[in-house]
């Protein structure tokens, strides 16, 4: 059990699940390793690394697991479990794997070659950046490669020979998909008030401090 986790809510059995996966310094914060880049939470902040490798939970072995969560963080990892753990049965099945803020070649090489055949549920922020994210991770996880990219206020993008070209605030994953015709079949989650499941665990867990200890 970690001070900050159990501070933040983390169920007992989450915190359990994720202990191997994670480190703390010397000051007792939490240190998530995206390869050489960490992930780093600490009280009143939280940096995420960009253009990182992968933070990879849970099982391991890619032969056993049921279904696989894509985050742009760890902590998005963490509180979606916290939040879904009432619901799952069991565990063992599940691989948490984080992006960190950016995708990379070898992000998209790594996803193409190890999860096509894997049901693949993505967590992604509310918002552009998480959409594109979306995007580029189902292209790759399905072998149906897509070229993004952001160009004077509108997502243009490269799908079967075919340009496709949308409004920043109306660009989304379901939006591409009726645009083009074409399902990638990989189930999308986020919260919906917050920008991340992380922001919503924070947002629950100062409501219920509050409640427990504010003014009468």
């Amino acid at each position: 059990m970690h001070a900050y986790l159990s501070r933040l809510g983390i169920r007992p059995d989450v915190q359990e699940f994720f202990a191997p996966f994670y480190s703390g310094d010397p000051n007792g914060d939490l240190i998530f390793w995206h390869g050489k880049e960490a992930e780093h939470f600490g009280l009143g902040f939280h940096r995420v690394p960009l253009s990182a490798g992968l933070w990879l939970a849970g099982n391991l072995n890619l032969s056993q697991v049921r279904q696989v969560i894509i985050s742009g963080c760890a902590l998005d990892a963490v509180s979606w479990l916290n939040k879904k753990a009432a619901y799952l049965p069991h565990f063992d099945n599940l691989l948490f794997v984080s992006t960190g803020a950016g995708i990379t070649q070898e992000h998209i090489l790594w996803v193409n070659a190890q999860l096509q055949h894997k049901e693949c549920c993505l967590i992604n922020s509310r918002d552009l950046t998480g959409a594109m994210a979306d995007l580029k991770l189902a292209s790759a996880i399905r072998n149906q490669p897509a070229e993004i990219y952001f160009l004077e206020g509108n997502v243009e993008v490269q799908f079967r020979l075919r340009a496709f070209s949308f409004n920043q605030e109306n660009f989304s994953l379901n939006a591409f998909e009726k645009a083009a015709r074409f399902r990638f079949g990989v189930r999308t989650e986020k919260p919906k008030k917050h920008l991340t499941f992380f922001d919503e665990l924070k947002a629950e867990a100062f409501f219920t401090f509050n409640l427990n200890y504010g003014n009468p």
